[in-house]
């Protein structure tokens, strides 16, 4: 079984070669199929963008849109970041630019840290084109996430030759949980975009240390820092790469004057673009005069005693969102796991989540990589006992169980520090963490590439089969779930939260509401858009204390998911205005069977008056 794909070639291993003419027919079919890779990743990234773009033009916006994308317009229009200061602005900044170019409104001064009330004045002010700025920031959006599969494509190719760049970046692109995030104006995948391709950078680095890649390091690192406070991690996961990179690989040693030098500049550059983002507003401030929030921070500041007068390096706004964060994490959070709610997490959350969420073909794929990765490391392990090991089999060895240890470790302490968190509210937590497991599996497919030509169009046909049979669900990506934990379907009795409804499909349910043509229906929607401006005439749902035997009234209800498992959360009354929902005040819903289930995320219930004839509705 081997690690190298032979020939570097797919299409034309046994190719005859075609006499040289100026303008050779046979030869320009060679320079195509030579490079395959570049037109399957093409297509790929152009499918990928086609499915976000038809999927975001129906979904409603989400629980988190509702404020992301005006906090974006607001820091284009004010220079303001504190309107909302709990993410960085930079994914913000990048989907609110067809916004700031076109002429989206937005009023100035706005409190600041308002979600309700900055969400609102956005949709207040916008209602006619609110649904097609959302497009135009996800749209945005997509284009990062198609990047990102350049990137991998690029680092396995580099690392293991086409096949494995390209698996890598397919695996990413027909990934349900990739392209549903990546067609969201949130900041996951422009944040995973910078993680990857920091660490990327951090790797060619470590074999060519020039002052060219030091400064791709420290800009990439610096940008990592101004999309989601997660990335900070990678202060630790550079490191980590130059040390497995380096340590005992034969590499040309690179002097510690210049390696200091090298290194300073990546700081210096990667502090600079990080207070950039934030126009400097606030950088510097001595650490005596901030009042945090959180126990972590506040503990910090204690061990700290004596030295309130250092400058803190970072923008205000930054150190802010960051504290507020961290009190936000601290408080106790309602996490659902296998029709089981807690308030402080389950340690192997993230592990259910690929259990229940990647696609079956995925699951695959990073098994097999990993399993790769574990005979490598058996192989060498024996092939060290010998006294004169195989040079090329040994460098191959080694090579394949240190790009492991590169990719596996930060993949492994990103699941680790999301799992030690009591607020586990989707497997998007970790979304950085997927391309590391993808790109592993990547170098592991050339394994199974065959020499017989009769046997290569079975294992592309497995390929593609094993990729794109997670996305035939479309539009229904967010609420993904794969045949063992029972499709759309099943999926709520395992998950919630934005793994299954964050109120996407609020548009969906109007449609479904004119077409039944029914005038009124009583509404428990999981999401921050008030109703009835998207044209839902509705009332409340009774509470469960109010409902006698457990039966409310005759009519149409609908009820969103995360409600009927019982989530305790905040709803809009018919009025606009906000008020709290208890645990399991909807619960009672369990009790019985939609009519209909929206997308996976709503159902449309009727209950019928027990004095007239029943009636069947499908």
């Amino acid at each position: 079984m081997r690690l190298g794909f032979p020939g570097n070639s797919l299409l034309m291993s046994h190719a005859v070669p075609a006499r040289k003419t100026p303008f050779s027919v046979m030869d320009w079919g060679t320079r195509v199929a030579d490079r395959w890779d570049w037109g399957v990743v093409g297509l790929a990234i152009v499918l990928h963008i086609s499915l976000g773009i038809d999927a975001a033009r129906q979904w409603s916006a989400t629980h988190d849109e509702f404020w992301h994308l005006p906090a974006g317009l607001a820091a284009w229009r004010e220079a303001r970041f504190d309107v909302d200061n709990l993410n960085p602005p930079l994914t913000r900044l990048w989907q609110a630019l067809p916004l700031a170019l076109g002429g989206a409104r937005l009023p100035t001064g706005l409190p600041p840290d308002d979600a309700f009330t900055l969400g609102d004045q956005f949709l207040s002010a916008n209602r006619q084109n609110y649904d097609s700025w959302f497009l135009a920031a996800r749209v945005a959006n997509l284009l990062l996430s198609g990047l990102t599969a350049v990137c991998l494509w690029v680092w396995g190719r580099d690392w293991n030759g086409r096949l494995a760049g390209v698996l890598a970046a397919l695996l990413w692109l027909f990934c349900p949980v990739c392209l549903s995030n990546s067609a969201l104006a949130t900041p996951d995948a422009g944040a995973t975009l910078l993680f990857v391709g920091t660490l990327w950078s951090m790797d060619r680095f470590a074999r060519s240390p020039d002052w060219c890649w030091a400064v791709a390091v420290g800009l990439l690192l610096g940008l990592a820092q101004l999309t989601k406070f997660t990335n900070i991690l990678l202060w630790i996961f550079c490191p980590w790469v130059w040390i497995v990179t380096r340590w005992r690989s034969g590499l040309t040693p690179v002097a510690s004057s210049r390696l200091a030098g090298l290194t300073a500049m990546i700081v210096l550059l990667a502090l600079l673009g990080w207070n950039a983002g934030y126009l400097f507003q606030g950088t510097g401030r001595p650490l005596g005069q901030w009042s945090f929030r959180s126990q972590s921070l506040q503990q910090w500041q204690t061990r700290l005693a004596g030295f309130e007068w250092i400058p803190v390096p970072l923008p205000a706004d930054y150190l802010a969102g960051f504290d507020r964060q961290r009190a936000t994490m601290e408080g106790s959070h309602p996490v659902y796991l296998d029709g089981t709610w807690n308030l402080t997490g389950f340690p192997g959350y993230y592990l259910y989540c690929a259990a229940y969420k990647w696609s079956h073909g995925t699951q695959f794929w990073v098994v097999f990589g990993l399993a790769m990765w574990l005979t490598s490391i058996w192989k060498l392990r024996r092939l060290l006992q010998r006294k004169r090991p195989s040079t090329p089999q040994l460098d191959r060895l080694q090579r394949h169980v240190r790009q492991g240890l590169l990719l596996l470790v930060p993949a492994a302490i990103l699941v680790g520090v999301a799992s030690s968190m009591g607020m586990q509210l989707g497997f998007r937590y970790i979304l950085p963490a997927f391309p590391l497991l993808y790109l592993l599996a990547g170098l592991a497919a050339p394994c199974l590439w065959p020499s017989h030509r009769w046997i290569q169009l079975p294992i592309v046909l497995f390929i593609a089969t094993s990729l794109c049979w997670g996305l035939r669900h479309h539009p229904h990506h967010l609420a993904y779930f794969n045949e063992w934990s029972g499709g759309l379907e099943g999926g709520r009795a395992h998950l919630a939260d934005s793994n299954l409804d964050w109120g996407q499909d609020l548009n969906h349910l109007r449609k479904e509401l004119q077409t039944r043509q029914i005038p009124l229906v009583r509404l428990a929607y999981f999401g921050m858009i008030p109703p009835g401006e998207v044209g839902i005439n509705y009332l409340l749902p009774p509470s469960a204390n109010q409902v006698a035997g457990g039966r409310p009234p005759a009519g149409w209800y609908a009820i969103s998911v995360n409600f009927v498992l019982g989530r305790p959360h905040t709803i809009r009354n018919p009025d606009g205005s906000i008020r709290g929902v208890g645990y399991q005040e909807f619960g009672y819903f369990r009790t019985m069977k939609p009519v209909i289930t929206l997308g996976g995320s709503l159902d449309l219930y009727f209950v019928e008056d027990r004095n007239q004839r029943p009636s069947t509705f499908r």
